[in-house]
């Protein structure tokens, strides 16, 4: 499994703005929207949309448009939201909501600390997840590639209830040319009683052509605070690596600590021990090898093949 990048390690919970670039934007042309909404007293019914990255990039935000089904504005009633990214199984997501092993994996995003109501006239009809807030502060690239993107409100009482949301579907890209694969619906519980208890086509559930949801996703600019970066007298190769990655210094360079972060900023627990670090057993992707020493920092993403 393809594994997503740390590119800021300071871990800051405050939100740093950055300039954003649209990469995908699905307009809301189809008069059509589905529940996707994770209730407090089920196991929730979750959307998703299959898209396509041309070359890497660092998350922004996702603004996913949609309306309430019994009420105009969520109030109380919301609890956080549930976001996920996961890789392509082959015309379906490789995981579901109710494993924890989508590849980002984004759950109790709370308002104000990554997630946002989207209005429209003051009127509530949507939200926006910002990935790096929603991270902790830590940005995510995901490297280019086919991905499934989902995402529901947490509210409380049942999914198909008072807090039900919809998500509105998508004719129209802005490139022009419909997503590879159709969009798919999750109803572990049956709430609705078609047997979608594993991803299930939509236009087939509904008898309608449903190419997609209506969303946007916007990059951002690299973070390159991770550090000092004021190290001399160090050199990582090789860079991408399979197997060791080797870090040798300068006779007056004395190491004090050495550690490789994962997407979520946890220590993969991979060891320099002589000057090399056995990545074998890790997950292909990029990572950020942190050094600190007597004579400086240094942070430096390294490519696991």
């Amino acid at each position: 499994m393809k594994k997503i990048t740390l590119t800021l390690a300071a871990f800051a919970l405050a939100f740093t703005s950055f300039a954003q670039n649209v990469v995908i934007e699905r307009i809301a042309d189809n008069t059509t929207a589905l529940i996707t909404t994770n209730g407090a007293d089920d196991a929730g019914v979750f959307c998703s949309d299959f898209f396509t990255l041309e070359e890497d990039a660092i998350l922004g935000s996702f603004e996913f448009p949609g309306f309430y089904s019994s009420a105009v504005e969520i109030g109380d009633l919301l609890t956080g939201g549930d976001f996920f990214i996961y890789n392509d199984g082959g015309g379906f997501p490789d995981a579901d909501p109710t494993t924890t092993d989508a590849l980002v994996n984004l759950t109790s995003v709370q308002l104000g600390a990554g997630l946002e109501l989207r209005l429209v006239d003051d009127v509530e009809s949507g939200f926006i997840v910002n990935v790096t807030a929603a991270n902790g502060g830590a940005q995510i690239t995901l490297p280019a590639g086919d991905y499934w993107v989902a995402f529901a409100p947490a509210v409380t009482g049942g999914s198909a209830a008072e807090g039900r949301w919809n998500w509105t579907g998508s004719f129209t890209t802005e490139t022009g040319v419909a997503p590879e694969n159709e969009s798919l619906l999750i109803d572990s519980d049956d709430l609705f009683g078609a047997g979608a208890t594993d991803w299930t086509s939509i236009s087939g559930l509904i008898g309608a052509d449903f190419p997609s949801f209506a969303w946007t996703l916007t990059d951002e600019e690299e973070d390159l605070g991770f550090g000092d970066n004021d190290l001399v007298g160090a050199s990582i190769y090789p860079n991408p690596a399979t197997n060791v990655i080797n870090v040798d210094f300068s006779s007056n360079v004395e190491l004090k600590s050495a550690i490789l972060f994962d997407v979520l900023g946890k220590n993969t627990g991979a060891a320099l021990v002589n000057g090399s670090m056995n990545i074998a057993d890790l997950a292909a992707g990029v990572y950020i090898l942190s050094i600190e020493t007597n004579n400086g920092s240094l942070s430096q993403k390294v490519i696991k093949q």
